[in-house]
């Protein structure tokens, strides 16, 4: 059983839960890892998590540029708010600094999966653009850097994928962590992962591939979940 999750995060609705790991299991029945994890491809594979210097307890320019590797991009506005000594940016790392470097998203308590939280809500307050006259919300750059910055305890978030999970309508966050440990903690699931993963090593020697692969079954699961979405 799943330690509880903090009492002010909002229950995930009845349905969601159930379709999503059916939605979980269909796509990783047909995810190519092979394709995402080749390193002559132009996807972003394993990069986006192993571009260095990635400096738990920091935020620099290479965290920036392993965004740019899934497609974000961040203006020269948010970089200075992001890099450059100020509140924003001791606000992120003072985040950063309390949500634990070895946390797993399965067994996080309830304090972790609030730090968690308040760091891709840190990271949001910094990437938001104050000039706009409508309020700016980079919450898909913010989970994106949360997740490498603690890439066993957050997923790499993306509207498609809150789409696909049936999360459109919310648009809270934390229904998506909630439904991804759940998914991340099923033994179906994570057999349908190694299954998956299988399949790409043969598949990838038969072709040719040379592939780098991220480790974690989070990340292996946010890449087959994203990949069925786009599909």
């Amino acid at each position: 059983m799943l330690p509880p999750v903090p009492d002010t995060w909002p229950p995930v609705p009845d349905g969601v839960l159930d379709a999503a790991h059916r939605t979980a299991l269909d796509a990783l029945s047909l995810v190519r890892f092979e394709r995402y994890y080749d390193v002559a491809g132009n996807y972003a594979g394993a990069t986006f998590a192993s571009i260095e210097p990635n400096d738990p307890m920091d935020v620099t320019a290479a965290d920036l540029h392993a965004l740019t590797m899934l497609a974000i991009t961040v203006g020269p506005g948010a970089t200075r708010r992001v890099l450059e000594d100020g509140p924003l940016r001791d606000g992120l790392l003072a985040a950063l600094a309390a949500t634990p470097t070895g946390a797993d998203l399965v067994d996080a308590s309830a304090a972790e999966l609030d730090a968690a939280w308040d760091l891709t809500n840190k990271a949001r307050a910094a990437l938001a653009d104050p000039t706009t006259k409508s309020e700016s919300d980079p919450w898909v750059t913010a989970a994106k850097l949360a997740a490498r910055k603690r890439p066993r305890l957050l997923p790499v978030r993306d509207t498609l994928v809150r789409r696909l999970l049936g999360l459109e309508p919310a648009r809270d966050g934390r229904l998506e962590i909630q439904v991804i440990r759940s998914l991340v903690a099923d033994p179906a699931v994570l057999d349908a992962i190694e299954a998956a993963l299988a399949r790409a090593l043969t598949t990838a020697a038969a072709e040719g591939r040379t592939c780098v692969y991220d480790t974690t079954e989070l990340r292996l699961l946010d890449v087959a979940l994203w990949m069925h979405a786009a599909r």
